[in-house]
């Protein structure tokens, strides 16, 4: 054994995990079933012994492996977030085990193996390497030190099987990591995965009561109301990325579980099939690749847009019958054994993202609002040039394959969709992520129709657009207006940059010509085709079409050692734009896109009039299906939309309506409100609708015209399109008159000496009384601080692994005038090394507002307390804010205030908004 391996005791225990995590093999039943315990254990060996490996690689590996146990082509030096090799290392010992386990090896059992095996462990042993992402040494390094200990199990020492388990329980329910979202549940499977090999049956009861606990619709981190998914405070979509390995670990647990006395409730399974179904697949391309325009910085890892197999739909069918049909479909479609055969629309408006699907194409589109920030930051220096992505980005798929690993030569300033300021340099990485600015940003969909709306005003430039997406059955309908710039450089609006496969067709007043490779500015452009996607410009217009090949690097757009070492990149590409020129002033674009047709049809149908646009101004954007008889129609202010039929629609405030007007009547109404701040509409409609549902009601005139008020969705359902049929008589007629009464309501007084909610008093604003009415909790007129971090800078001695550099603090209470002793506590603690530092805590302690120096950082509870009661405070200018309630070492409690709200786990290191408060 490696000498030094015996100073790990002495080095390397104070940066491992509380003592009683170390303890193997001593756990006992509490009443579980030992036969299901052992079961499960077994499944989950079962599942490793499915993992591959190469046996020429591994024979490799023991050949290079260096009598010290290291290998010399491994930097163990650097243990950087873009770097650290030195995971390389335990993957190795992972192959090597799997080599020396598996019946099927023909190394299996081979001493000079286990010898190298060994060797490899302890020279880990003796270093015990942290990454400094966090990451790698609660998820990544644990993963693979779990699937040694099973591998190996009795082959290991006592000592080393002692040690390798108390590196694979730096996954734990406590770990710095273990936050709500995508990362808590993987940790919660690995803690698991971990107790049943050591038959801890507490630890394992624990962690599955937190993998169920993690399956539920939130307001902060993980699924959302509309079957979305965030795993940041950011409010971006992380659906395909944390999100599907969340649904991952937990059809996995779903799977081993099934048929024991620890099966998952069927609530929680079904909710993740829904999720699934209704959120996953529908992000998806064909429900079988993903789509561009839901993924963040994976963009810029090679591979990352490959086909997804059929295992996740599989497990799920097997432990339910519910919507099992679906999942098999799925799980058809991905095999090839079945077509494609899915139809939807679907906005997800907690995230801002919509799709678009049909057997034949899938497209979507991504924004971004007030309500959310507009990308994901890059993390570990992944995907530097991401800064427009959001910005209406509309990729068109057929097959999946149209932008594969394509991000290393793209032009990152012509994203599908968007209108962008042509810089000559992106800005830096840092300054991608930004919040974002307009309210007016949404979709109307009935399920299988809708249209998308973007009153886009652009995070990074000086540039402005009406912009909207109109999807109906074989095409789909673009639209911009009011485009405004003040840069000294052109806007231009991209249609699509994507991986050439054909001919490039163009259609002029000329007639129709091939396009020779290059690029080139054409007059009077009628309409483009190629790799059978059509683009038809509703004018003839001057348009930018390229075909050509271009080159780049993976580490053009990554900082990732993996993407360093990655070759030079050549691809053919088609790129299509729209030039509006320097400092455009109200300018516009009309263009119908139309996926998976031949040039031949590609002329008759541009020759019809199938689709008509309504409008395209400033004030109402709109289209006309006349063979589908819809009209979409975005209104950006109250008023009327004159349809082709002859029949109308007014609208008594901005919105969204989708309508099907048909022999004087109209069959049905979808409408939304993109700015999620209307509780009720009016619409006029020139015909007949008549009926009453929980949330509207419809009456016709003796004109043939009709009144429609409507209850809009409020709280996280706000931005949820409501469909209105007609001659449906359901539910008791809602009472419009006293809703709207409701926001005219006055504030009452104070009476003997009691106060009351909103009244200005002891230094501040009364947010909440006791059953007294005498006393309550009073919170500040104005923010204390706009950007300030929760602690006071790092420790000097980290208290665990990675560089957060944060500490424990324990000031956990979280309920009505809990803020007051977690601020006495958080003072203590942030202190004990720096007693000049200023943070979130210490801002409220040194308040004297109004003359009172009793103020505090509230609680989770008291924050949630001022959130709801955001409407009667001035001057909130914070996005989130925080409270004084720790979530763990790493993590506190913050409420957003925009938008949603919702509760989320804040890095303490983060610099965000403070209001404080006082009891009374």
């Amino acid at each position: 054994m490696n000498p030094s391996f015996g100073r790990l005791v002495g080095t390397v225990l104070g940066k491992l995990i509380p003592a009683f995590l170390l303890v193997l093999l001593t756990g006992s039943c509490f009443g579980f079933a030992q036969d299901d315990l052992e079961l499960l254990r077994n499944r989950v060996l079962q599942d490793k012994l499915r993992m591959s490996f190469s046996e020429t690689a591994v024979l490799s590996l023991m050949n290079s492996l260096s009598p010290q146990g290291h290998w010399p082509s491994i930097n163990y030096d650097d243990v950087s977030r873009i770097a650290f090799e030195n995971r390389t290392h335990v993957v190795n010992i992972r192959d090597m085990s799997l080599a020396y386990r598996k019946e099927e090896s023909s190394l299996k059992g081979q001493p000079g193996l286990k010898s190298a095996i060994d060797q490899a462990i302890d020279f880990w042993l003796a270093n015990d390497f942290i990454a400094a992402n966090w990451h790698t040494n609660e998820i990544a390094n644990p993963t693979t030190w779990i699937e040694v200990l099973y591998l190996l199990d009795e082959e290991l020492s006592a000592e080393r099987k002692g040690w390798l388990s108390s590196l694979a329980a730096r996954a734990n329910l406590r770990a710095w990591g273990a936050r709500p979202g995508g990362d808590l549940i993987k940790i919660a499977g690995l803690a698991a995965e971990l107790a049943l090999y050591r038959r801890d049956a507490a630890g394992f009861k624990e962690s599955v009561d937190a993998m169920v606990e993690e399956v539920a619709v939130t307001s902060g981190m993980g699924i959302k109301p509309d079957l979305g998914f965030h795993h940041r405070s950011d409010r971006v979509t992380s659906i395909l990325s944390y999100g599907t390995g969340y649904a991952a670990t937990f059809a996995d647990w779903g799977q081993r579980l099934d048929g024991t006395a620890y099966r998952f409730p069927e609530q929680s399974i079904r909710l993740l099939v829904d999720y699934y179904l209704d959120g996953i697949c529908k992000s998806m391309v064909q429900a079988s690749f993903k789509d561009p325009g839901v993924i963040n910085r994976d963009m810029s890892r090679d591979g990352a847009l490959a086909p997804i197999g059929p295992e996740l739909p599989l497990k799920l069918a097997a432990i339910t019958d519910y919507r099992r049909s679906e999942l098999e479909n799925v799980a058809s479609i991905r095999q090839g054994t079945h077509p494609p055969n899915l139809s939807h629309n679907r906005f997800f408006w907690h995230s801002e993202y919509f799709s678009h699907q049909r057997p034949g194409y899938f497209a979507s589109v991504r924004m971004h609002s007030s309500r959310n920030h507009n990308m994901e930051a890059p993390h570990n220096e992944e995907s530097l040039k991401m800064h427009h992505y959001a910005d209406g980005a509309n990729f068109i798929s057929r097959n999946g394959t149209e932008y594969f690993d394509i991000f290393p030569v793209w032009d990152w300033q012509k994203i599908p969709g968007t209108t962008v300021v042509q810089k000559p340099v992106l800005p830096h990485w840092n300054q991608i992520v930004k919040a974002g600015k307009s309210d007016f940003v949404g979709a109307v969909s009935d399920g299988l129709f809708g249209a998308a709306v973007f009153d886009f005003q652009s995070v990074h430039d000086p540039l402005r657009a009406k912009k909207a997406w109109f999807f109906f059955e074989d095409r789909y309908v673009c639209l911009g207006t009011d485009i405004y710039s003040d840069s000294d450089f052109p806007v231009v609006t991209t249609l699509n940059q994507t991986l050439s496969r054909s001919d490039v067709l163009v259609k002029t007043s000329k007639g129709i010509e091939v396009l020779t490779d290059g690029g080139e500015a054409i007059k009077e452009v009628m309409w483009v085709h190629q790799d059978s996607v059509g683009y038809q410009f509703h004018q003839p217009t001057t348009a930018q079409i390229h075909n050509q090949f271009k080159t780049g690097y993976w580490s053009d757009i990554s900082n990732n050692l993996r993407a360093q070492r990655r070759p030079q990149v050549s691809k053919k590409v088609f790129s299509l734009w729209v030039d509006h020129g320097v400092k455009p002033v109200g300018d516009s674009y009309a263009y119908t896109v139309y996926p998976g047709i031949d040039p031949e049809l590609m002329e008759r149908v541009t020759a019809s009039d199938q689709v008509r646009i309504i409008a395209n101004t400033d004030q109402l954007q709109g289209v006309w299906h006349e063979g589908l008889g819809i009209a979409q129609l975005v209104f950006y202010k109250p008023g009327r939309a004159d349809l082709p039929n002859g029949s109308w629609v007014s609208i008594s405030t901005p919105g969204m309506v989708m309508v099907r007007p048909e022999g004087g009547e109209f069959s049905e109404i979808t409408l939304s409100d993109p700015s999620r701040k209307e509780k009720v509409v009016t619409l006029e409609l020139g015909g007949r609708l008549v009926g009453n549902g929980s949330y509207w009601t419809a009456s016709a005139t003796n004109a043939g015209t009709s009144v429609l008020q409507v209850k809009l969705p409020e709280g996280d359902q706000a931005g949820k399109s409501v469909v209105v049929k007609n001659d449906v008589w359901e539910g008791q007629a809602i009472d419009f008159a006293d809703l709207l009464k409701e926001s005219n309501q006055r504030l009452p007084e104070a009476t003997e000496g009691r106060r009351y909610i909103g009244e200005k008093f002891g230094g501040g604003v009364v947010v909440w009384l006791d059953e007294t009415g005498i006393h309550g909790l009073i919170a500040a007129e104005a923010d204390q601080h706009t950007a300030i971090s929760w602690r006071n800078g790092q420790v000097s001695v980290p208290q665990l692994y990675g560089d957060h550099g944060d500490r424990y603090v324990n000031a956990v209470g979280d309920g009505m005038y809990a803020g007051a002793d977690n601020t006495l506590l958080i003072i203590a603690q942030q202190t004990s090394d720096n007693l000049s530092g200023n943070f979130a805590a210490k801002v409220c302690a040194a308040c004297t507002d109004s003359g009172y120096g009793d103020w505090y950082l509230p609680s989770k509870e008291e924050l949630s307390i001022l959130f709801q009661s955001k409407g009667l405070l001035e001057g909130i200018e914070g996005d989130m804010y925080w409270s004084s309630s720790e979530y763990n070492i790493g993590f506190v409690w913050g409420q957003n205030f925009k938008g949603y709200g919702g509760w989320y786990p804040l890095t303490k290191g983060s610099r965000y908004a403070v209001r404080c408060v006082r009891r009374f």
